[in-house]
């Protein structure tokens, strides 16, 4: 059954390491959003406390100050911060994709949570594969498999930052046919490789590959992001992408680095069924080479003439096997 469903994509600044001001801000773009009539609200990576950026800079001391207090303003799935989303995901009757850091004993996760629109926290994932930098702040969570959540406003399925381009992970999602793919990013400051066209790169590709629409948020990562003392001159970067199956976007993107909300209408199933019957793995295929080749039968091509089979890369001229 075809459906419009209206998401919004999340282009803000993080309340950097201040918890109970990031909350704060969560829960009034839950309500900014829901008023303008969304049913899924898609925020970044970490987007609680916010992305580690300090790590980029190459300072041990800074990195276990800023890592303590990252810690100290994670919060915990079933906690009082995580309740007030919830809470407001329920009062505005949304769909709620958020990006946290999870905190459990003296260990920190990067974990994302489906939220639906009764306020039930459908799923939480802790992050796997975590590159170098994550690793000096967060611990790798169990490698499990992403699930797609089913509800009023489709199948939903979500990934972080690089996760979204793991054959793995995306054929898991893939193989449940996902409608809705939350690809949430942690922004990108200036001159960050491999730069602000890789996370929309990846994005479109993955939109194609499913034939699923891709809601990717995107965290504006400004000069607040980096201690006063760091030799950092970003300027503000960050930018929000909504594609569609075919992997063109379905609206213009907000002006890089300025916080606000992209919105797009989404037809749910209409999604190309050519695309969707694809096959997620290669099928088994009988070895193909010189040797097969070689006993192979003549076949006839309707005239009276016969194909045999002919091997290149033996005769004089070194030609290469095809």
């Amino acid at each position: 059954m075809r459906r419009t469903v209206r998401v919004a994509a999340i282009q803000a600044e993080p309340k950097w390491l201040r918890l109970s001001e990031g909350v704060e801000q969560a829960v009034e773009l839950i309500g900014v959003a829901a008023a303008a009539g969304a049913r899924l609200v898609a925020f970044p990576e970490t987007f609680l406390p916010g992305f580690p950026w300090w790590c980029w800079v190459d300072s041990n001391q800074w990195n276990v100050e800023y890592s303590t207090r990252c810690r100290e303003n994670s919060m915990t799935r079933d906690g009082a911060e995580m309740r007030r989303i919830t809470a407001a995901a329920r009062d505005h009757g949304v769909h709620v994709v958020i990006g946290f850091g999870e905190r459990q004993d003296r260990r920190i996760y990067m974990a994302q949570a489906v939220i639906d629109d009764n306020g039930e926290m459908v799923s939480v994932r802790r992050k796997a594969g975590l590159n170098s930098i994550e690793r000096k702040v967060f611990a790798s969570g169990t490698p499990n498999l992403p699930t797609v959540q089913h509800g009023d406003i489709g199948k939903v399925g979500a990934l972080s930052g690089q996760e979204n381009q793991r054959p793995l992970l995306t054929r898991a999602l893939r193989a449940d046919e996902e409608e809705i793919h939350v690809a949430a990013w942690p922004g990108h400051p200036e001159g960050d490789a491999p730069g602000p066209d890789s996370a929309a790169t990846v994005s479109r590709m993955y939109a194609l590959e499913a034939s699923a629409y891709v809601v990717a948020p995107c965290a504006v990562v400004g000069n607040a992001a980096w201690d006063r003392r760091a030799p950092q001159t970003n300027r503000s970067t960050g930018q929000a992408r909504i594609y569609a199956a075919g992997g063109t976007e379905v609206v213009t993107p907000l002006t890089e680095g300025v916080e606000g909300i992209l919105y797009a209408d989404l037809e749910i199933g209409s999604m190309a069924p050519d695309l969707r019957e694809m096959d997620l793995a290669p099928r088994p295929r009988t070895r193909r080479g010189q040797q097969a080749a070689r006993t192979a039968p003549a076949r006839r091509l309707g005239t009276d003439r016969w194909a045999v089979p002919v091997i290149r890369g033996e005769g004089p001229d070194g030609l290469a096997a095809c």
